[in-house]
């Protein structure tokens, strides 16, 4: 079944290729005529955008880092929590049919649910600080080295 699908699939991708062939071409462009005068195309003006300093290569780092163990923690726990609530409320919605069917769907229904919650905001909340981090100037980031 596997193989005749394949099968079929790069067949019709074949015979579309086969029937677009040469549909793109384009025709030659005629030039324009000797001592003909071309009109100027200025490009519009554009601000400039204002420069302001960021937050240093290391605050970046230490930024991306904190962002990137935030989430994953997150997502994790929210995963993991999902899973087993998820699997538990499965089991006694099916306990009369044997509990394994809902334990199995609501396990993964759970753990679903579970990563979107615990990780969507915690996310955004991540996003936040390393954007504030990015646009901060150099040593007033809350991962900026500070001696005092």
């Amino acid at each position: 079944m596997i193989v005749r699908k394949a099968a079929v699939t790069a067949g019709m991708a074949v015979a579309a290729m086969g029937l677009a062939a040469g549909v793109s071409h384009a025709g030659p462009v005629a030039a324009p005529a000797p001592g003909a005068p071309v009109p100027a195309m200025a490009a519009p003006a554009v601000p400039s955008l204002p420069f302001h300093d960021v937050a240093s290569r290391e605050e970046n780092d230490r930024a991306f880092g904190q962002f990137g163990a935030q989430v994953g923690i997150a997502v994790t726990v929210g995963s993991l929590v999902g899973t087993i609530a998820g699997a538990g409320i499965g089991c006694i919605a099916t306990l009369p049919a044997g509990c394994v069917a809902g334990l199995v769907t609501g396990a993964g229904i759970g753990g679903v649910i579970g990563t979107i919650v615990a990780g969507g905001p915690t996310l955004g909340v991540s996003a936040y600080q390393l954007w504030e981090t990015y646009n901060a100037a150099p040593g007033t980031s809350i991962y900026a080295d500070r001696d005092e």
